[in-house]
């Protein structure tokens, strides 16, 4: 004999699975979301120190600087023979810093 159609079990067995599969999904998702948060966050702040460096290198005396631009707050540390620019910002209720360090040569 033939049937046509889906029995009440597998109907029940497809809706549970289905119900198992959707949250982990969703979690998933989440968790995507939250890592390209923080890749764009990283990649913005390493612009920021590259910018802020290519600006120092450009000035001929060395010395300290900080500030803040948008979620981040940067410093430099320009002395004879060294640079160094960290840049710091909250990403998902903690702190994270990039650092950017140059050798530079006597004139």
């Amino acid at each position: 004999m033939q049937q046509d159609g889906f029995t009440l079990v597998e109907l029940l067995l497809a809706l549970a699975l289905l119900g198992m599969l959707i949250p982990l999904c969703l979690q998933m998702e989440a968790n995507t979301v939250g890592y390209i948060c923080t890749t764009r966050l990283r990649t913005e702040a390493t612009r920021l120190a590259e910018s802020i460096m290519e600006r120092e290198l450009a000035k001929p005396s060395p010395g300290a600087l900080e500030g803040t631009e948008g979620l981040y707050r940067w410093e430099v540390k320009h002395n004879a023979d060294q640079l160094a620019v960290r840049v710091t910002w909250l990403d998902r209720g903690q702190e994270r810093q990039f650092e950017v360090v140059s050798l530079v040569a006597a004139p």
